[in-house]
This record gives structure tokens, C-alpha cells and sequence, in this order.
């Protein structure tokens, strides 16, 4: 009977993820990314809703404002980036790591 004898290192890196981990990292900061732009566009919105040059157009425009199209506008884009994070959200870390060409 042959024995074979190999040399070799063990490497105990415990700050290493695991295959998951690593495979997980790309749908997390991607998601993290999608939710502060989330935030800053509130941000931008909110800031416009005060702003003078909004206050100057609403005092001019009495249709609007009486039907408050800024507010169901905000309202709106808000919705609408809502629901682009949790479609993010809601996909499997497989997703984002599968490369296109």
C-alpha cells in the first residue's frame, strides 16, 4: 500500500465570508444605494415643495392649487420610488449576480 503524503496551510480567516455572504453582498448594497437615492429625492421634493419659485407659481395658478397637483405630483414620484426598492427588495441575491455578457 502507497502513502501519499501532501504538504499543506490551513488558512483560519475569520473575516472571510462565506460563498453566501459574498454572493449576498451585491443585492445589499445595491438595495442600500436604491433606498438613499430614495431618501434624497423625498429630501429634493420636500425642499421644492417650500421652495420660493413653488410658492410664486402656486400663487399664480389657482387650478393647482386648489386641487393641490403639487402635492398628489410628490405623492406620486414618491409612490413611485417605493416601489422600485422593494422590487429590489423582494429579488433573490441569485439575481444580482448574474452577469450580462
Amino acid at each position: 500500500k502507497v502513502t501519499r503524503v501532501v504538504s499543506l496551510s490551513v488558512n483560519a480567516n475569520q473575516i472571510c465570508g462565506t460563498i453566501e455572504e459574498t454572493l449576498g453582498s451585491r443585492r445589499g448594497l445595491h438595495v442600500a444605494m436604491l433606498k438613499n437615492y430614495a431618501l434624497e429625492i423625498k429630501g429634493e421634493l420636500g425642499a421644492r415643495l417650500d421652495s420660493e419659485e413653488v410658492k410664486q407659481r402656486l400663487g399664480r395658478d389657482y387650478f393647482a392649487t386648489f386641487y393641490k397637483h403639487h402635492l398628489k405630483m410628490v405623492a406620486a414620484i414618491s409612490k413611485e420610488v417605493e416601489r422600485v426598492v422593494d422590487t429590489h427588495t423582494a429579488r433573490d441575491a441569485q439575481w444580482y449576480n448574474e452577469d450580462d455578457g
